[in-house]
């Protein structure tokens, strides 16, 4: 697995009224940090969709083990491991000043575009994310 930082800082829009992050950003920075990881090793949306194949979402998971605020810089270790034939799981840490914030987890599935299904994930894609 290749591990991937993705570093930021938190701007005002994600800040809720209890004057913390806000849940939905999360979900927001984890796409972020996986769309900058997969243009790192060359899995662009674009090189997928001109193929014909694209990375859906079946399920997000998040664990939150403190607290985001505005201004904070914020690191997110991701890596990816294959789970079954079709679908990959996505594992993310919130890193605020050395200490992990939110731990998470989205799996994802490799889906045809045209039959609107699942497809096995080439090997030349997983082997994209391996060390």
């Amino acid at each position: 697995m290749k591990e991937f930082i993705y570093k930021f800082s938190i701007t005002n829009e994600a800040i809720d009224l209890n004057g913390h992050v806000n849940n939905a950003f999360y979900l927001k920075f984890m796409q972020d940090a996986a769309e900058a990881h997969s243009e790192q090793v060359g899995d662009t949306f674009e090189s997928q969709f001109t193929n014909g194949f694209t990375w859906v979402v079946r399920r997000n998971e998040i664990d939150y083990l403190g607290q985001l605020f505005l201004g904070d810089e914020v690191e997110i270790k991701t890596w990816v491991e294959q789970e079954k034939k079709a679908s990959s799981k996505r594992y993310f840490e919130f890193v605020k000043a050395g200490k992990i914030v939110a731990k998470a987890i989205t799996t994802y599935v490799y889906f045809d575009i045209q039959n609107q299904r699942p497809v096995a994930i080439p090997p030349e894609i997983a082997k994209l994310y391996e060390d």
